[in-house]
């Protein structure tokens, strides 16, 4: 068996083993099962910055009416 693989290269016959793809597939997988729960946590913290930017805005906003109006505006 190692006589043919070996005459194979020799002959120039070029390709990956199974063992090898298989390597990378499992690297792959390591690495996406790392990833996917940062980014997850990654999107989770902008979503709530962006809810916390939005209400101090909000809180600005409402802040100004009173000072030309000298009453909170109806929010329903």
């Amino acid at each position: 068996m190692l006589g043919f693989l070996n005459k194979m290269r020799k002959v120039g016959h070029k390709g990956f083993t199974l063992v090898e793809l298989m390597i990378v597939v499992a690297i792959i997988g390591i690495l996406a099962a790392i990833a996917i729960p940062q980014f997850a946590k990654y999107r989770q913290r902008a979503f709530n910055s962006a809810a916390l930017s939005d209400s101090k805005n909000l809180r600005t906003d409402c802040e100004g009416f009173y000072a030309e109006w000298f009453h909170y505006p109806n929010l329903n």
